[in-house]
């Protein structure tokens, strides 16, 4: 089974965030289902092919470029890619100090609002990606200072231009100065979805009385612990609805919901469509293989 697996961004020395460059047959993380805290912005600068960003799968041509909010799982997007020549720029960052920023900074209001919306994810679909994508290209050798600029640059013509939303799902919304605890309820709850795990289990594990633990999770993530599992098994059902041939009863139990009719009236709320309904729009278009993660 492919669970979403937590991506720890580690900057390199004297930077704040992480920028880096890759191309086939080089490719360090794979097809990995996973997801981080950070924002990220990916650019391709050339191919077709399909990205899997939440529970959505979406088409891109002449290249792609994303901006995607904290928390949003998805594959890595050489996973889908139909064309040769693969090559990807990704940035990865901590947005809510340029989101603090803009409280007090006129010149940072559009990125802010740019990063608000990103919570659900962004695409530019139209040329000026590639006008974006050469300053992104120009980022990489950078020195730490004038990487950070080009990437305030960068962000600003982002927000400057025609985009639209990918309309993905975070799994858990983090309150930033509870994030560190939030992180480690969320791994509790990605290692147990399958089983019924219960907020009494996960208050003892984290040393909080389970009143005091309910309290602090909607006050953290404004959901119940209730929902979010609900939702992190409904995103690895989608994930296993496309890119596995299991029934879908088998799907149902493997991601910890004790009854068929029970998952289909849940995926159907969280969704908005049935698994069955959901795997034939897609599966007939995608052949997804996931190497192992060592």
């Amino acid at each position: 089974m492919n669970k979403a697996s937590f991506e720890k961004v580690i900057p390199p020395e004297g930077s704040s965030f992480k920028a880096f460059y890759f191309k086939a047959p080089f490719m360090p993380y794979g097809g990995r289902w996973h997801f981080h805290p950070e924002f990220e912005i990916v650019y391709l600068p050339s191919g077709k092919g399909r990205r899997f960003i939440g529970t959505k799968i979406s088409q891109f041509t002449d290249g792609d470029l994303v901006l995607l909010g904290p928390n949003i799982p998805h594959n890595c997007f050489n996973v889908g890619f139909e064309s040769d020549n693969y090559e990807e720029y990704v940035i990865q960052f901590n947005g809510e100090d340029i989101k603090e920023a803009s409280k007090f900074f006129k010149e940072f209001n559009g990125i802010g609002e740019l990063l608000t919306k990103a919570q659900a994810g962004l695409s530019v679909n139209n040329k000026e990606k590639h006008i974006i994508g050469e300053e992104i290209k120009q980022m990489i050798n950078l020195p730490p200072l004038e990487k950070l600029l080009k990437l305030f640059k960068v962000l600003r013509q982002f927000a400057e231009v025609s985009y639209e939303s990918l309309h993905a799902r975070q799994y858990l919304s983090l309150s930033v100065v509870n994030t560190g605890r939030v992180k480690e309820i969320y791994d509790i709850i990605q290692n147990n979805y399958q089983t019924n795990i219960s907020t009494r289990q996960v208050a003892e594990k984290i040393g909080m009385t389970e009143s005091s633990f309910c309290r602090f999770f909607v006050k953290s993530t404004g959901k119940t612990f209730k929902q979010a599992v609900t939702e992190v098994r409904i995103q690895n059902a989608c994930n296993l609805l496309v890119n596995s041939d299991a029934s879908i009863g088998t799907i149902a139990f493997d991601c910890g919901f004790n009854s068929l009719s029970l998952f289909n009236r849940l995926f159907k709320r969280n969704i908005d469509d049935t698994p069955n309904s959901y795997r034939q729009k897609y599966i007939n278009h995608v052949q997804v293989s996931f190497p192992k993660i060592a």
